[in-house]
């Protein structure tokens, strides 16, 4: 595993989110130092710090360890997840109805 790349895949993500590392950090409960070293592919990950990264960015654990390019529709899907992440049903169900409403009137393909 090339942990340079992995740890450029987080602080894209990281960044991609408008989070800075304290903030991933806090989320992920880790250091900011060890984020920072994470992100700089200075230090090996175990799959559970793994699983708290991908959790705290809303992407898949798979997605950080894939070494190919991931498609912008997903890296799009992503973002609306982890947007909607901890709203409630109420929200999310209103979110979805006005996104049906614009495809519906709009022909947006």
């Amino acid at each position: 595993m090339n942990y340079h790349i992995l740890g450029e895949k987080i602080k894209k993500e990281r960044l991609n989110r408008g989070l800075t590392q304290e903030e991933l950090a806090e989320k992920a409960n880790l250091s900011v130092s060890f984020m920072g070293q994470i992100e700089r592919g200075d230090r090996k990950l175990s799959v559970d710090t793994l699983v708290k990264i991908g959790n705290s960015l809303g992407i898949s654990f798979d997605y950080l360890l894939q070494s190919g390019q991931r498609l912008k529709h997903d890296t799009v899907i992503d973002e609306l997840v982890y947007t909607l992440k901890g709203r409630t049903q109420n929200e999310i169900r209103m979110v979805i109805d006005v996104a049906r409403t614009i495809f519906k009137h709009c022909k947006i393909k």
